[in-house]
């Protein structure tokens, strides 16, 4: 928090990107937790994007932000698929089939959010003309800022990226959160927030 006040930020940005942090923290918890958590690099990578995601709005660099998005859902996506890296070169690979099916296997997981958000930071990815990238900026201007939206705006779009994600997560590592947070709940409302909190206890009493 120290560090993101150095960045004068609103207070709406402030208090997204240290919520969006503290559900960092939790996955990064769980991970320190249980040596051989399953899928244990895809959660990994899920917190150098959201960190990265943090970073990209303090620095104002939008494009780069919803690549985050983008490597976060496939992470994600990865986890509830239960896909292995055996080593071949499709091995992790998410295809909008994938996505298909997570629809309409996976109806507890907001996955029509999750996709429409993975399809838009595509077109960022991709200069879609829907995104409308200011490609006619200078150097000078780039080196300024390469964002259209204001960080409050962006801020609360990754905290709500950051909640859906919790969500998925929670279905996937059930015993591991009930071992770590069991006679800390109160520690775990802290850092998810407690709204993700109350959905956690009402899916798994």
């Amino acid at each position: 928090m120290e560090l993101v006040k150095q960045f004068q930020v609103d207070t709406r940005t402030e208090n997204n990107l240290t919520s969006a942090y503290k559900h960092v923290l939790f996955l990064e918890f769980i991970h320190n937790c249980h040596p051989q958590l399953s899928h244990k690099t895809f959660l990994k990578s899920i917190v150098y994007d959201v960190l990265s995601s943090i970073t990209a709005i303090l620095n104002k660099r939008e494009r780069y932000l919803h690549l985050n998005f983008r490597s976060m859902i496939e992470h994600v996506a990865r986890i509830s698929l239960q896909k292995v890296d055996n080593g071949g070169d499709f091995d992790i690979t998410v295809r909008t089939v994938d996505f298909e099916n997570l629809k309409a296997t996976n109806t507890t997981e907001n996955w029509q959010y999750m996709h429409s958000q993975y399809k838009q930071a595509c077109g960022w990815l991709h200069s879609s003309s829907k995104v409308k990238l200011n490609i006619t900026a200078s150097f000078p201007e780039l080196l300024h800022s390469d964002s259209r939206s204001n960080a409050a705006k962006l801020s609360t779009h990754l905290q709500k990226m950051t909640t859906e994600t919790l969500k998925i997560i929670f279905n996937y590592y059930v015993d591991e959160i009930q071992t770590c947070f069991y006679r800390t709940r109160g520690e775990m409302r802290y850092v998810v927030g407690n709204h993700n909190f109350e959905h956690f206890v009402s899916i798994h009493q």
